[in-house]
């Protein structure tokens, strides 16, 4: 049953690309079509898809055809091509397009995109669409002092095995953490197939922690604008920094806030963008408060995120927990974020300790979630009878408040059955003779249970307007593009960018095979919601693009039309010829480039999928790992002739 779902899931996700991604090129060419007609043009043909003619009448002297290939459509138009006498089909002579006729039917095609994007993000503001978790903060975990950049012979997928002679186990990321920022050359043994390497690689400080960032520090504006969706934000104001250092407002916990400010390093991570090394998460969201508790009493409310106890960052739910067992019996203060607003709660008294035994989330009222997201098949988890939409409430007795904390346990019993409490459709269930499996990883025995766990809630469904979703789109585009031509109007300027400046470059947009791909991910990630608010950002983009006064685009022939309305004659067709030639050369070249990139982004993830399954989901997600900057806005070509 679980392979029918699995094909089923696979043919949607199919069908419902091939659909949009070519409606998005049909309406723009349907566009061109009305306009035309509109204006007189002589239309030779309209084609749903491409290729082969497999269907078609003629009408109003047009030819209108269903090709083979389902992916979008053309319309032909000579009277649009400035640069040769526009004939049809069978070499008849045609009169020239008026400027104002080609300038309407241009516009036409990328103005059906945008009313298309208007009208689906009318309905998804009805429907909602998938936005981060809102928060003012984001909370930083750790802060490498050295920086994981691979060089010297040193290789991504690398496995050191010891360092400077003392045998380890880890990543160089996970080395970087703790080794000193001004550590003298390392000496790393690695993995390699043909047997052990020896390496030696010159730590490079990270400018993160030179200027001052540390693990507990409550990150509350970037570039002096505050924010309010957490790390999702952070992330995108490091990319798309409008000058080349970048500053950060930050809490350390006494109420005083101050601006770190560094220029970020090129990160190996994310294609060399300038992203954060540092890990950070959104504060930690108190799922649920229990009635007549102490949290209640105090005032503590569900949704609540908590940012600090007695004046301490905090961190995690389960530092939360810890700091709760170490102050027990006494009165605290915490600092909470409420509908966007901090405010403190003061003088919540904490239970007492009983005994020998620590007070747990129950005796204070508080309860997190840690949310079950997938159960893999023919795993121990699967067969105890965990469900998808679970929640983990303990652990042989013990509180869960994370799923790093499910995680080590599960390690630290190295086998042992696991007692576990849930809570499923809002009653609790109890599961006993839950025991992980051992496999060997990289050499390892690393044991798994057959979870993929989610602390707190992601994301929540918001209602943007349509024209909050418009002008965001218009945003990223010009912020894009302003980005990839900073370098030229630098120089322009006199004001010369610094060389180890991290830079959005052509090869970080996305073509056709990378807007698939990310489509494909949205679906599988956010369901048809995601897709659709994708499919909007499409067609936006499209729109934005083909309007870009580029020979060839919607935009170029606009200009050439404006032109020749001005000075009442047609631009020399050999000139004309010669640039839209230029720009085509160019423009298929910068295609076939980004198709390059794309290409090696969709292998380098098809081999993680074919990895052995059994790491890659039995893991829990890792909620505090800073997600990737959005694709900076896409590069549509118009299929118009």
């Amino acid at each position: 049953m679980e392979n029918v779902l699995f094909i089923f899931g696979m043919i949607w996700k199919i069908i419902f690309i091939a659909f949009f991604f070519g409606f998005c090129v049909f309406i723009h060419e349907f566009g061109h079509l009305l306009a035309a007609l509109w204006r007189g043009l002589h239309v030779e043909k309209f084609s749903i898809g491409f290729g082969k003619r497999l269907w078609g009448f003629k009408r109003w002297g047009v030819e209108f055809v269903v090709s083979m290939l389902p992916f979008g459509g053309y319309v032909m138009l000579p009277q649009l091509d400035p640069t040769d006498e526009p004939k049809t089909s069978t070499g008849e002579a045609l009169p020239a397009g008026k400027p104002s006729a080609r300038a309407i039917a241009a516009f036409a095609g990328p103005l059906f995109n945008i009313l298309f994007g208007f009208a689906l993000a009318t309905v998804m503001w009805g429907v909602g669409v998938w936005e981060p978790t809102p928060a003012n903060s984001c909370v930083v975990l750790s802060v490498p002092q050295t920086l994981p950049l691979y060089q010297d012979g040193l290789k991504f997928e690398d496995t050191i095995i010891a360092l400077n002679g003392e045998p380890v186990e880890a990543t160089w990321e996970e080395l970087c953490e703790k080794i000193p920022v001004d550590a003298p050359p390392q000496t790393l043994t690695v993995r390699r197939k043909d047997g052990p390497v020896e390496l030696t690689i010159a730590p490079v400080a990270n400018p993160e922690w030179l200027a001052g960032l540390r693990a507990g520090h409550r990150i509350v504006a970037v570039n002096g604008k505050p924010f309010n969706r957490g790390v999702d934000e952070v992330t995108k104001e490091y990319v798309y920094s409008k000058t080349p250092e970048v500053t950060l407002t930050v809490d350390s916990g006494d109420g005083q806030q101050r601006d770190l400010r560094y220029l970020p390093a090129p990160n190996p991570r994310v294609e060399d963008l300038g992203l954060p090394f540092f890990t950070a998460r959104n504060p930690v969201a108190v799922g649920a408060v229990l009635p007549d508790s102490p949290a209640a009493r105090a005032g503590l409310q569900a949704d609540d995120q908590l940012l600090a106890i007695n004046g301490k960052t905090i961190t995690s739910a389960r530092m939360f927990l810890e700091e709760v067992q170490t102050l027990a019996g006494q009165p605290v203060r915490l600092l909470v974020n409420r509908k966007r607003s901090e405010l403190e709660i003061a003088g919540m008294e904490l239970p007492a300790r009983v005994g020998d035994r620590d007070i747990g989330m129950e005796q204070l009222g508080v309860v997190f979630t840690v949310i079950v997201e997938a159960v893999v098949r023919d795993m121990p988890a699967h067969a105890a009878g965990i469900r998808q939409g679970d929640r983990i409430k303990k652990a042989n007795g013990r509180d869960i408040t994370d799923s790093a904390m499910f995680t080590e346990l599960v390690r630290e019993t190295r086998g042992a059955p696991l007692t576990l409490l849930l809570e499923r459709n809002g009653s609790d269930v109890e599961l006993s003779g839950l025991a992980a499996v051992p496999r060997e990883i990289n050499g390892k025995t690393i044991h798994f249970v057959g979870l993929t766990l989610s602390d707190n809630v992601p994301k929540v469904i918001g209602h943007p307007s349509p024209w909050a979703q418009f002008t965001e789109v218009v945003s990223t585009t010009g912020r894009t593009l302003g980005l990839l031509f900073s370098p030229l109007t630098s120089r322009l300027s006199g004001k010369e960018l610094p060389a180890n400046r991290a830079q959005v470059k052509v090869e970080h947009m996305s073509g056709p095979l990378g807007i698939v791909m990310m489509l494909w991910y949205k679906l599988k990630l956010e369901g048809i919601r995601g897709g659709l608010s994708f499919i909007i950002l499409i067609s936006f983009s499209l729109a934005l693009i083909n309007l870009l006064p580029l020979p060839i685009l919607d935009g170029g022939h606009i200009v050439f039309a404006a032109i020749e309305g001005v000075t009442r004659r047609r631009l020399p067709a050999k000139f004309l010829g010669i640039i839209q030639n230029v720009f085509a050369f160019l423009l298929i070249g910068l295609m076939l480039y980004i198709t390059f990139f794309d290409s090696n982004r969709l292998y380098q993830r098809a081999k993680l999928m074919f990895q052995d399954r059994s790491e890659q989901v039995a893991e829990p997600a890792k909620a505090a790992e800073p997600a990737p900057a959005p694709a900076p806005a896409p590069v549509a070509e118009d299929a118009a002739p």
